[in-house]
């Protein structure tokens, strides 16, 4: 008779909702950049004067307003998580430090936000802005994941070992990818080779004369050594005999770099449409989103293929937090 498997607690759902929201504060935040609303709203925390939280109804108004409402909406569901692990999970150290990480990023990622409109949009600062944010999901990514599980008691053997820290490497790797390729937004790179190089500058690595070819070029350099770096994930994974989740997450990240190259080159084809700029943000933070969660992971469940085909939240022997 198969074991009952255990739902998901609420705090694991809080943390869930959490990692969702956050997700979508990215991909509105694309669309605020890819419209070209970053001042549409030129005070903070107010959209046209300090006080100011019902701004008249035009879209690039309501685009950059509604993106400050969500990360508010952001910055306090994770303060709920930190006060529930403050007071009913003090002793999950695992599940503590995350969330105060997530709560401190979270601060420092309002107050770039304020600086950002202040300094009218400088590209260092949109940035940081939004590493600050990929810092934020990653680590209500790592929560969401242990929240499922209970406390890690014994060591986990190499192989799972070797594959979190594959899966943690590539990770980084991301994490630079959407940092530069957020500044290739910021100092207008991004059409840096059209019409000087055939097919659109996809292929073009010269010349590099100025810091917009040279972010242009980087990115799609870092693009290329993504792709090599999610395959051989997708292979150790394999080759070690992961199923499940373990072996899901990593498959899922490589089909979101696919639809990344597809999305990039649709970028060029229509000179940064925002049809094509906002979704190629937003599958960036979900491939980082998979990449986290596929260490997490790894890094908690045994990596005998019997007990890794539990899917995260379905662990049988799980006693997860509450």
């Amino acid at each position: 008779m198969p074991e009952r498997v255990r739902r998901p607690s609420a705090f694991a759902w809080l943390a869930v909702v959490t990692t969702a929201v956050a997700l979508l504060l990215v991909t509105v935040g694309g669309a605020v950049r890819a419209t070209d609303s970053g001042l549409a709203c030129p005070t903070w925390p107010g959209c046209f004067a300090a006080g100011d939280f019902v701004p008249p109804l035009q879209l690039n108004v309501w685009l950059e307003h509604s993106h400050r409402l969500l990360a508010g909406v952001v910055a306090l569901l994770i303060a709920a998580q930190l006060v529930w692990v403050l007071v009913r999970h003090r002793d999950r150290r695992d599940l503590v430090w995350p969330v105060a990480v997530a709560a401190v990023a979270v601060l420092a990622q309002a107050a770039l936000g304020a600086l950002v409109v202040l300094e009218l949009l400088r590209a260092e600062l949109v940035t940081a802005h939004l590493g600050m944010g990929m810092l934020v999901v990653g680590c209500l990514v790592v929560v969401a994941v242990r929240a499922t599980l209970p406390p890690r008691t014994q060591p986990i053997d190499a192989g799972c070992r070797r594959l979190a820290r594959t899966a943690a490497a590539v990770a980084g790797l991301t994490l630079v990818q959407i940092l530069v390729g957020g500044h290739v937004t910021g100092i207008g790179a991004g059409l840096a080779f059209v019409g000087r190089a055939p097919y659109l500058g996809v292929f073009s690595v010269a010349p590099v004369d100025t810091p917009q070819t040279a972010f242009n070029v980087a990115h799609r350099l870092l693009a290329a050594a993504l792709v090599v770096a999610v395959a051989a994930l997708v292979i150790e994974a394999r080759r070690g005999g992961a199923r499940g989740w373990l072996l899901r997450l990593p498959r899922l990240a490589a089909a979101l770099v696919g639809v990344q190259i597809v999305l990039g080159v649709a970028n060029l084809a229509s000179r940064l449409s925002f049809v094509t700029v906002i979704p190629h943000l937003a599958v960036a933070s979900w491939l980082w989103a998979a990449l986290v969660a596929t260490a997490a992971l790894a890094a908690r469940l045994p990596a005998t293929p019997a007990s890794a085909a539990a899917p995260v939240a379905a662990a049988p022997e799980a006693v997860p937090a509450r």
